[in-house]
Parts: C-alpha cells; sequence; structure tokens
C-alpha cells in the first residue's frame, strides 16, 4: 500500500479508505493490480503509468517531486485536449513556473560543481564538456560561471544550498572559502601604545616599533619590518 505525507493538501494526492475483510485482513473490495512492472515504472490497467522516484526525503526533494507531478499533468492535459479550469491553469502556470526557476538553480549549481577541485585536484570538467552537454557554447558558459562568481547567482541558490555545506561557498561576491593559511612569524599591525594618546607598531615575534602619533609612519615601519625583520 502506498501512503503520502499527512501534512500534504495538494489536490493531486487523495487517499482512498480500503475496507479489510475481518477474517483474512485482506481488502473486501476489488483493488486494481500491476499488469506490468519494469523497474521503478508501473503499467495499469486503466492505460495510466506511474513512475517511482527514489530520494531520501527532505522538504527540498518533495517540492521537486510535487511540481514535475504538476508539470506532467499539464503536459497530459495539454496532449489530450482537455479543457482545463481557470484554477487548475493557474496552478500549473505557477508550478511549472517555480519549477523552472528550481531546475536554473541546480544547473547552475551543477555548473559550479563542474569546475570546482575534484579528488584529482583539477576542475572535475573542462568548459567544453559543460558546454557540450549543455548545448551552449563553451564561452557562454564561461562567461555564465565568471557572472555567478561575481555574485550573479541563481535566484533560488539560497534554497537549493540551505541547510547544505555549500551554503557558505560563492558568498560575498562570490569567491569560494580559502584555506586557512598557516600563521607568519612576522605579521604586524598598528596598536595603541602605553603612552597616552600615542600609537606604535608590533610584530607577532615581539618586535615593536617607535611610538609616534602618526599612523602611516607607524604602518610603514611595520611593512619594513615584515620585509627586513632582521634589519639588514
Amino acid at each position: 500500500m502506498t501512503t503520502y505525507s499527512p501534512n500534504y493538501k495538494g489536490a493531486q494526492w487523495q487517499i482512498s479508505q480500503v475496507e479489510l475483510d475481518p477474517e483474512t485482513r485482506t481488502p473486501a473490495t476489488t483493488v486494481m493490480e500491476p499488469t506490468e512492472l519494469a523497474g521503478p515504472t508501473v503499467f495499469w490497467p486503466d492505460s495510466t503509468t506511474s513512475y517511482l522516484l527514489h530520494f531520501k526525503g527532505g522538504h527540498i526533494s518533495w517540492t521537486v517531486a510535487d511540481e514535475a507531478d504538476t508539470a506532467l499533468r499539464a503536459l497530459e492535459a495539454l496532449r489530450d485536449g482537455e479543457e482545463i479550469d481557470p484554477g487548475t491553469l493557474r496552478a500549473y502556470l505557477r508550478d511549472v513556473r517555480k519549477l523552472e526557476t528550481r531546475m536554473t538553480a541546480l544547473k547552475e549549481e551543477l555548473l559550479l560543481f563542474a569546475r570546482e577541485s575534484g579528488p584529482s585536484g583539477r576542475a572535475r570538467l573542462p568548459f567544453r564538456d559543460i558546454g557540450e552537454e549543455l548545448g551552449q557554447h563553451h564561452s557562454t558558459v564561461i562567461e555564465r560561471h565568471k557572472r555567478i562568481l561575481d555574485g550573479d547567482t541563481a535566484q533560488w541558490r539560497s534554497w537549493l544550498a540551505q541547510h547544505t555545506a555549500r551554503a557558505a561557498l560563492y558568498a560575498n561576491g562570490g569567491e569560494l572559502p580559502r584555506a586557512a593559511e598557516p600563521p607568519r612569524e612576522h605579521e604586524t599591525g598598528v596598536y595603541d601604545s602605553e603612552e597616552p594618546g600615542k600609537i606604535e607598531a608590533r610584530c607577532r615575534c615581539g618586535w615593536s616599533g617607535p611610538t609616534g602619533t602618526n599612523t602611516v609612519t607607524a604602518s610603514r615601519q611595520a611593512k619594513a619590518h615584515e620585509e627586513n625583520p632582521l634589519g639588514e
């Protein structure tokens, strides 16, 4: 028996109550059985076909499956020449539009993933291969990838990547998180001096410059120390 989420209120899911024989605990009424099974595909006596989708759950996958179901019903209605009432037509348009924007986010996330470093340390796919699969010239793919890195991400990328490790990627202008650099021995900064109203340059190694009041001068002293910490 197939069950669906009780939280979903869409019109397409209609669960029928089947009366069971009290002795055998089998359906007391005739239940339609499939005429053929072919992997995830099921063929039924009423000429309909079911295709079983496999996913781990979560509202992201459920949403895509639900909107894809709506798109299929719209497709069948148009091909069969059915008259579609205004309410159903609006639902078809709305879900097809949402599904399209979600697929755009998914396509572009796959583009980003393909250009990230894989196990080999190099990009998983070259731009030419990506362009071939997307039906676009590789220069068009390169340009779109650059715009994404500059912050022009897909409208629903945050929806797609939410609650995953990828959600933190391509934020703040699209840059990938950089690997943490080991602390440098000579790393300087300008700080307040113990003398009121004065400043001084200091280094991680313990060096400190003369106190003064000019921030620019202190910064130059700090840079000079980093470049030549031994003062040679």
